[in-house]
């Protein structure tokens, strides 16, 4: 069991890779869109004109 855990901790950079790419995957998913142009636009909702 030792040896398997020292296995895995020098896999550390390919765990982080892995995780970042489906993250941005997941997150630039073209279903999701939309909903990222409306997350986008809520600092511009409550600004009000002079």
């Amino acid at each position: 069991m030792s040896d398997f855990y020292v296995w895995l901790r020098s896999l550390w950079l390919l765990w982080l890779v892995l995780l970042f790419v489906g993250v941005a995957v997941w997150i630039y998913w073209p279903k999701r869109r939309e909903q990222l142009e409306r997350h986008g636009q809520i600092p511009f909702k409550d600004e009000e004109e002079p």
